[in-house]
Parts: structure tokens; C-alpha cells; sequence
């Protein structure tokens, strides 16, 4: 039986200006809906990656525009990626950390326009750009975003960003979620054909 939540989901992806047709629905492994057209692969997301979505719901999608796409990464091989003062780095956390990269395969359809339009904002409003995805400040400082696009009959995971709980050593911040987000089903040098970077203010 289809929650009021998954019906949602499907109904906000499949409205007319939305990004495109639901062709199979999963919470977790379980797959819930079934489109006739959907085809064999790709399946179903392993574990724990349906834990980034709400509920752990999420729909494969075949995109029927093109759509434009942002995902945040931080500088590479920054030793003290906070300071020397921030806890990261004299408790020896840095190595546990796996930083945002340019190359991943999360990406949000939400324009951080906070963050990237030079609209003149304090912190406060750019931290709007992190909260709809949920990205946590030990997954990533974003200090770039990258801007592409994905083709019309791409096919993509989509799903809300589940909320997540910020550590109290980076500030313990709950960040809402909530926002559209796609996983690919291809790397990103295969799904785009451009990308536009920006420094994130």
C-alpha cells in the first residue's frame, strides 16, 4: 500500500512542469510502484544510500526536459580544513572526513542563489543553500559549486534530502532537508556535457 507520503512524491515529480516520468518508486530495497515502460536496470540504490532520502523514498525518473543541476565540493587536500583551533583538526578528525569532490554523484535542481548570485547576504541567509539538501558541514564547506545540465531521457534517482544532525563538534546544527535532490545513474563526465563553476560567497 502507497503511504500519503510516496503518493506525493510521485504526484510532485509526474505534475506537468515538473522534471519528468516516474518509471519505478522504492522506500529502501522495496519497490512500490512500477511503471509498464520502466526498464530492467537500473534497480534499486544499496545501502545506506536510500538513508539520504525522506522516508527512504525514492523514484527512478526519466527526465522530459533538460534540467539544470548544482552540487558544492571544497578545496582538496586542505590540512586543517576549519583551523587549527577547530576540534577536526587537533582531535585528528581531518582523516575521517571524506570531503565534498567536483566528481560525486549527488546534485540538487535548487539554484543556491544565495550563495553564488552575489547578492550581498550574510552567512546566516547562504546557510539556506545547505539546509534544503542537508548538507552537513563535516560531509563538505562548499567552497565551489559546479552548475550542468542533464539531457531530456535521462534517467535519475529522485527524492527529498532527508534531514540530518550536524555534529556538536561542527556546530550541531539540524538541517531540515526537504529539498529535491537526483542521484545519477552515470558519472558526471558521462551525464553532462558542460559544467560552470562558481565560488561560493
Amino acid at each position: 500500500m502507497i503511504t500519503n507520503y510516496q503518493k506525493m512524491l510521485l504526484d510532485d515529480l509526474n505534475a506537468p512542469q515538473s522534471y519528468g516520468k516516474p518509471l519505478i518508486a522504492w522506500k529502501g530495497q522495496t519497490e512500490f510502484f512500477r511503471d509498464p515502460a520502466a526498464p530492467k536496470h537500473p534497480g534499486a540504490l544499496p545501502p545506506p544510500l536510500p538513508t539520504a532520502f525522506v522516508e527512504e523514498t525514492y523514484v527512478l525518473v526519466m527526465l522530459q526536459r533538460p534540467v539544470t543541476v548544482y552540487r558544492g565540493y571544497e578545496t582538496q587536500g586542505l590540512k586543517a580544513p576549519f583551523g587549527q583551533d577547530h576540534p577536526s583538526f587537533y582531535l585528528g578528525l581531518v582523516n575521517q572526513r571524506q570531503p565534498g569532490k567536483p566528481d560525486g554523484m549527488w546534485w540538487s535542481p535548487a539554484r543556491p542563489s544565495l550563495s553564488i548570485d552575489n547578492l550581498g547576504l550574510g552567512s546566516l541567509h547562504r546557510e539556506q543553500d545547505r539546509s534544503g539538501p542537508a548538507v552537513k558541514l563535516e560531509w563538505n564547506r562548499i567552497d565551489y559549486y559546479l552548475e550542468a545540465e542533464l539531457s531530456p531521457r535521462t534517467l535519475v534517482y529522485a527524492g527529498r534530502a532527508a534531514p540530518q544532525q550536524e555534529s556538536a563538534l561542527y556546530g550541531g546544527r539540524k538541517l531540515g532537508g526537504g529539498g529535491m535532490q537526483f542521484r545519477l545513474t552515470a558519472p558526471p563526465e558521462q551525464a553532462f556535457k558542460w559544467m560552470k563553476r562558481y565560488t561560493a560567497s
